[in-house]
């Protein structure tokens, strides 16, 4: 089963869904709340993270689309990397460091 990592608004979290990445809330550096990646949330998470003011959560829920789907997405994804990294020079190292890391992020 292929996963997709997605950041969603804690208005939109609901029961059941599943961490795809580890939650931490600080508050002035020191946490005061976690939960592992992995962790399928209940009513009480949501009310414990809403409580300490948790803004987004990353889920990882099934991605349901075709090879052919992925790949479109995938190439609108890369236009609009370029787009935005159209005046960066992608021959320095850092630069071409966070395009590819940002590519890496949005292909999931």
């Amino acid at each position: 089963m292929k996963q997709r990592l997605r950041y969603l608004p804690l208005s939109d979290i609901e029961e059941g869904m599943v961490l795809g990445a580890g939650l931490t809330i600080s508050v002035n550096g020191v946490t005061n709340f976690t939960l592992p990646a992995g962790h399928a949330l209940t009513e009480s998470n949501i009310r414990q993270i809403a409580l300490r003011h948790g803004e987004f959560v990353c889920i990882a829920e099934e991605d349901t689309r075709s090879d052919e789907a992925y790949a479109a997405d995938l190439a609108i994804t890369r236009c609009r990397l370029e787009q935005i990294f159209s005046r960066a020079d992608l021959a320095q190292p850092s630069i071409a460091g966070l395009y590819a890391a940002v590519l890496a992020y949005r292909s999931l």
